[in-house]
């Protein structure tokens, strides 16, 4: 959450651009959940059975149904977790620096982003629709 914390809190700062500038952050984020992924493929039932992985994306089956067996599988709520924490780190980035670049106010993005994700990039959307600055 400390990065979180930068990218909300102190926006402006040289130390969080200085640390969120680059993609270092998000680089160790991707590989600590690539390690995930690599480990619990190794593992003996480390991963849910490939039919059931199949049915989240099964347009004609249960995806919901099938993404909630998956769950029985703590190296999959593993994975997902590090999966969803990694992606809303790179939404959020993308907002601060989207914001610096062009001067939009981005905190409250920023943090709806950590909350719960895809709202925050909504909402970044329509501060730039507000501020008159377009949407990119």
């Amino acid at each position: 959450q400390y990065l979180w914390i930068l990218l909300v809190f102190f926006p402006n700062t040289t130390i969080t651009k200085k640390v969120m500038g680059g993609y270092g952050g998000i680089l160790v984020f991707s590989l600590i959940h690539f390690f995930i992924v690599v480990a619990s493929a190794t593992q003996e039932n480390g991963t849910a059975p490939i039919e059931e992985f199949n049915g989240v994306f099964d347009p004609f089956g249960d995806p919901q149904a099938a993404m909630i067996g998956m769950m029985r599988y703590p190296n999959f709520v593993t994975e997902e977790w590090s999966h969803v924490l990694t992606w809303d780190l790179f939404v959020g980035r993308w907002i601060w620096l989207d914001g610096l670049k062009r001067g939009i106010f981005t905190p409250h993005s920023v943090l709806l982003t950590n909350l719960i994700g895809p709202p925050g990039f909504l909402l970044h959307c329509a501060t730039c629709l507000v501020t008159g600055k377009g949407i990119v």
